[in-house]
Order: C-alpha cells, then structure tokens, then sequence
C-alpha cells in the first residue's frame, strides 16, 4: 500500500485510479489526514433483497416505538457511550 502526498496525487490521477481500479489501495496524505483511495463495485451500491428487508422491519419498529430518538448531539453521544 503506497502514501501518496497530494501533489503526487494529483500529478498522476490517471494512473491512481488505474492502480485503484486493480484493486490495489492507496493512501493519500493531506496535511494531518490520510484518506485511502480504493474502488467501489456496482454491488457495494444496490441495495439487495435481504438489506431491503433489514430497512423495512427497523422502519416497522421505530413505528412501533421500538427505537432510540436523540434530539441533540449531546444525547446522541450519551446514547453511544452507554452502548
């Protein structure tokens, strides 16, 4: 797996997406942050029969109240930080 800075980034993006498109991984730095640049299949992106299910019987339970309902951000990280 390779770091690339983003000058070099973007001085070879045709080839990075190539490299990615391979199915290798590349990092790219920015400043303080690293980002990974790696290819997504048309599957990573449809939602499939048993996902639609999933969505359908959460949406089903928070009709029924059977959900966690946070209005701030203060709530919502009590909420994970008790999980």
């Amino acid at each position: 797996m390779e770091a690339l800075s983003v000058r070099d980034f973007r001085s070879n993006l045709a080839s990075s997406f190539e490299r990615a498109g391979k199915g290798e991984r590349l990092l790219i730095r920015r400043k303080n942050q690293i980002y990974a640049l790696v290819s997504v299949g048309r599957e990573d992106l449809m939602i499939t029969p048993e996902l639609q299910s999933r969505i359908e019987e959460a949406e089903r339970a928070c009709k029924k109240g059977r959900c966690v309902t946070c209005s701030t951000s203060e709530e919502l990280d009590r909420f994970l930080n008790s999980l």
